[in-house]
């Protein structure tokens, strides 16, 4: 039985999965131990999307904070130059996605209001725009 903490990162691949696929006709969850977790088609091309899932809010501060870097099991935890064309952020609670470019920094932060009133698909059509 899985760990209630690979349930809601599943929750996250599906979720993002489900949206991505309002843009694309190919989409696919890659199996566990890959560099992506999703690899989809947009305009003939093919993207690799990490997805990174919270459950719960940084109380104090009021933000999502995001750890942008491999799982605590691998020796490099940076991902490196090619690895991954985007990010895809979850909050559980709010069933919302921020898409984002790789940046070069360990983690990122998100203001509540922006997780929560974020449109996705346009965020993801944007992002695609700007990679093209």
């Amino acid at each position: 039985m899985p760990k209630a903490s690979e349930r809601v990162g599943r929750f996250g691949e599906y979720l993002t999965a489900a949206i991505l696929s309002q843009v694309s006709d190919t989409v696919t969850i890659v199996p566990h131990n890959a560099s992506a977790d999703i690899i989809f088609e947009h305009n003939l091309k093919l993207y690799k999307c990490q997805v990174k899932t919270q459950s719960k809010i940084e109380e104090h501060r009021g933000n999502w904070r995001f750890d942008m870097r491999k799982g605590q099991r691998v020796k490099h935890r940076k991902y490196k130059d090619n690895e991954i064309d985007l990010f895809a952020f979850v909050a559980v609670p709010h069933r919302n996605v921020v898409f984002s470019k790789p940046l070069d920094q360990a983690q990122l932060t998100i203001n509540d209001e922006h997780m929560k009133n974020n449109d996705a698909v346009r965020n993801i059509i944007d992002i695609l725009e700007d990679l093209s």
